[in-house]
């Protein structure tokens, strides 16, 4: 990941959960661990579910906590605050539930509370408690956005809420549930709830922009960030993120 994103100094103010949140996303984006965490590639040939699957599918494990685990999310190193061993914990428990679906948690879709999202509306989320906050530091990132400099529809795509619904959506590492269906299970294990925006394409097809907004739970707090995404050897790969709530 490049400098503007991750610093020692940086790093070092956070605490530890949020710091391992950077952690993992710098081990998805520029390392290899010594037992990688298997990726669950879509077959769809929606060009938008299979982006929304590929993304949700490294969201899971770098940025939705490790709720996603079940009984298997407790690490020695979070007691220790080992990073290293973190990551080393958490990449074996991510593949043994790997493709069993008997073990997954239960991720909720909100497709359909409103349109917009809070990227442009403003949430109780925001830092700094400005309404168009997420806008401003968009658009200071030029190199976030160099890719689309000739889309004209960033803001606005960014601002609308996607209509994915859940059984769009097939997954290695979770069931996803429509959040209707979140009172029918509250008893079983859950990774949270999350929407998305509408897709921001460059002129290739190759790169995208996508806000994703999580809860922890229904009603909590959570986190929310623009995501870049690369189209690689048939998977979107997460690129770069730009973190701009987090509670």
């Amino acid at each position: 990941m490049k400098e503007d994103v991750i610093n020692l100094k940086f790093l070092n103010s956070m605490n530890f959960k949020s710091k391992i949140f950077i952690i993992l996303l710098s081990s998805l984006l520029l390392t290899n661990c010594k037992e990688e965490m298997k990726n669950c590639v879509s077959q769809s040939t929606d060009t938008n579910v299979k982006l929304y699957n590929d993304l949700t599918d490294q969201l899971i494990p770098y940025f939705f906590r490790e709720d996603y685990l079940g009984e298997k999310r407790y690490f020695d190193s979070l007691r220790v605050h080992d990073d290293d061993l973190y990551i080393e914990e958490k990449t074996k428990a991510h593949n043994e539930i790997f493709n069993h679906p008997e073990k997954f948690c239960n991720l909720y879709i909100d497709s359909t509370k409103n349109k917009n999202t809070d990227f442009a509306t403003g949430s109780k989320y925001f830092i700094t408690g400005h309404p168009e906050a997420h806008i401003n530091s968009i658009k200071i990132r030029k190199e976030f956005l160099k890719e689309f400099s000739s889309n004209t529809d960033i803001i606005k795509k960014l601002s609308t809420r996607s209509t994915i619904k859940a059984n769009q959506f097939n997954l290695c590492t979770a069931k996803v549930l429509d959040l209707a269906e979140y009172d029918k299970h509250t008893n079983e294990c859950e990774i949270g709830v999350v929407y998305f925006s509408e897709i921001v394409f460059d002129t290739s097809k190759k790169r995208a922009l996508v806000f994703v907004d999580h809860l922890i739970k229904k009603d909590y707090y959570g986190r929310n960030a623009v995501f870049k995404l690369k189209l690689h050897d048939n998977y979107w790969e997460i690129e770069d993120v730009m973190l701009l709530s987090t509670s």
